[in-house]
């Protein structure tokens, strides 16, 4: 639960949708705003990025669209509105196969990605974008985090090779699973480590307290598996070692 985000985003939804009892029909559409806000509020208390019912494939649920039409609209026109006022690049390069940065428009995607991840819940990338072999949703809430053991298993689904990685405006979710890309892949060995990384191509990354949070889990996790494998090659090579020497002492 983020309350820093649920609770200004209810008190704001709940303000327009009082407006409607004093201007009339005229304000309905602030009305709609103020429900579609109040809803986002409640999603971070819980429900998360399901509330807007974007599927794996990337697309938005026709009741989403319908729902929370002046919600996307707002949030399309502000992400186009950062776009052109940004001095910030579309992307940047972490690694040699690594490449972050903001949603992209179809004309800025290049050729060279096997994987292309979507971190965000609010916004659909174009239909070229959705048709690429590579393309994976994985959608979280602007400055939320999922929980450990999911992003695990998205990490684990991509595949070797060129991996771009995007939200909105490709900081906060962007460098979560950047991160985690590079602690699961064993090129950094902290959380730490990776977020220095990754912010020194891409500066405007900043992690909210929950994804810094979750992004410590996730180390652990990771250096818990790692350990566990380590501990059975050592367990196994003792095993080993045991039972050559049982024989060699044997008469």
């Amino acid at each position: 639960m983020d309350y820093r985000y649920a609770g200004p985003l209810i008190a704001i939804g709940l303000l327009l949708v009082s407006a409607a009892t004093v201007y009339g029909a005229w304000a309905i559409p602030i009305a709609w705003l103020g429900c579609d806000l109040t809803a986002v509020g409640c999603a971070y208390l819980g429900k998360g990025h399901r509330i807007f019912g974007k599927s794996v494939d990337g697309k938005l649920a026709l009741w989403s669209r319908l729902f929370f039409l002046p919600y996307f609209a707002l949030a399309s026109a502000l992400w186009h509105v950062v776009r052109i006022v940004s001095e910030e690049r579309a992307c940047n390069l972490v690694q040699e196969n690594l490449v972050i940065g903001r949603r992209l428009l179809p004309r800025e995607i290049p050729n060279r990605f096997v994987n292309y991840v979507d971190l965000t819940a609010e916004l659909e990338d174009p239909a070229v974008i959705r048709s690429l072999p590579g393309y994976l949703a994985f959608p979280i809430l602007d400055a939320s985090a999922p929980d450990a053991e999911s992003l695990r298993r998205a990490v684990q689904r991509l595949r070797p090779g060129m991996t771009f990685i995007h939200c909105a405006q490709g900081h906060g979710r962007t460098g979560l699973f950047a991160v985690a890309l590079l602690l699961s892949t064993g090129a950094v060995k902290t959380a730490t480590e990776g977020l220095a990384l990754v912010q020194r191509a891409r500066p405007g990354i900043r992690l909210s307290p929950e994804q810094r949070r979750c992004l410590d889990r996730y180390a652990a996790l990771i250096s818990r598996a790692q350990g566990g494998v380590g501990a059975s090659e050592s367990a196994a090579s003792s095993a080993g070692t045991r039972s050559l020497n049982t024989a060699s002492n044997s008469p």
